[in-house]
This record gives structure tokens, C-alpha cells and sequence, in this order.
């Protein structure tokens, strides 16, 4: 087995045993410490990926960006295409069950943004490692995708115990600028 295929089996186990009180708490930490960061207090449209599993829960920061008066932004993935689409959201209502039984904005309801105008993107991962480099689940999404968003600032949501040791990079490879968990904030 390769070693990446190693580490996201290995994380996957222990990031799937953590219990849902245990979820909850550790993702509120996590929203809490993301909401304080200077890129999302002062960035006006925000990409924030919808949680599914046993990942760092995002609706919160959801819900905080809206009563905060930002444009959020939600990823569309379109495996015909092998990318992501970012997509304004304005309410739970306009998601529904999506490809990977990931939410994503209603079929009706696809309102694209310009990849120029995100501030910044939340970045979910299997695992990362303090350099801020990432595991994801395998299909390639994000590594296609934040090339085409220098501008915004990049910023991992993980739980502690999905922070390895070393993650072997590739060079098209593009770290977090941070990685948040519930313990710490990572500046690689």
C-alpha cells in the first residue's frame, strides 16, 4: 500500500471513533478559532466546505458568516468535469443531498462565483501536516481547484487527531497557509 493511501486509511480510523459529542465539541472549537482569524473577519465572500461524516462540522460557520453579513460560498463538485464549482449559498434550505452524499446547492438554485472574488476558503482534508500540506479523499478536487484561487487565503479545518507526522508532497502540491484545530492554530 502506498504511503498516502496508508495515512489516510490510518486518520480516516481514528478521526471515524471519535464520538458524535466528541464531534461536536472539537468542531466548535475548531468554528470558533476560524471565526477569529483576520482573513474571515475581514473577508466579505467566504468558500466553506459542507461537512459530511465524520468531518470538522461546518454549518456553524456558516451560519456565523451570513449573520455577519458575508457572501458565503459553497463548493459544487461536477465529477464529469473533475472540479469544483464555487457556489453562493444563503440558506440550508437551498441544499440538497449531492454527488458522495455531500450537500451542495440545488440543481435550481447553482449561482456561481468568480473564483477572484473568494477572500478565502475553508480546505477539508483526510489529514495535514504542520508544512500545511494535505491528504484528500483521493479524487483530486481541491488540488485542481486552489490553483485557480492565489489570492484567497487557505486555511485547513481538522481535528488534532488528523495531523501527521509528514505528508509526501508532490510540487503542484499547494499548502494551507494555516490549519486550525481544536487545540491550535498551525502556521506552517
Amino acid at each position: 500500500m502506498n504511503l498516502k493511501c496508508d495515512i489516510r486509511k490510518r486518520v480516516l480510523q481514528s478521526r471515524d471513533a471519535l464520538t458524535r459529542e466528541e464531534l461536536e465539541a472539537k468542531s466548535g472549537a475548531i468554528i470558533r478559532r476560524v471565526t477569529e482569524l483576520r482573513e474571515f473577519r475581514e473577508g466579505s465572500t467566504l468558500m466553506v466546505f459542507l461537512s459530511f461524516g465524520s468531518e470538522v462540522r461546518t454549518d456553524d460557520l456558516l451560519r456565523w458568516g451570513w449573520e455577519a453579513g458575508k457572501r458565503m460560498v459553497v463548493p459544487l463538485c461536477r465529477p464529469v468535469l473533475g472540479e469544483l464549482t464555487s457556489c453562493r449559498i444563503d440558506g440550508f434550505d437551498e441544499l440538497e443531498a449531492g454527488h458522495y452524499g455531500i450537500r451542495e446547492p440545488k440543481a435550481d438554485l447553482v449561482r456561481p462565483v468568480p473564483f477572484g472574488e473568494i477572500d478565502a476558503v475553508l480546505v477539508p482534508a483526510v489529514a495535514f501536516d504542520r508544512r500545511g500540506y494535505r491528504i484528500g479523499y483521493g479524487g483530486g478536487y481541491y488540488d485542481r481547484f486552489l490553483p485557480g484561487i492565489p489570492q484567497a487565503a487557505r486555511i485547513g479545518a481538522a481535528f488534532s487527531c488528523q495531523i501527521v507526522a509528514r505528508i509526501p508532497a508532490e510540487p503542484h502540491d499547494i499548502p494551507a497557509d494555516r490549519i486550525v484545530t481544536e487545540e491550535e492554530i498551525i502556521v506552517p
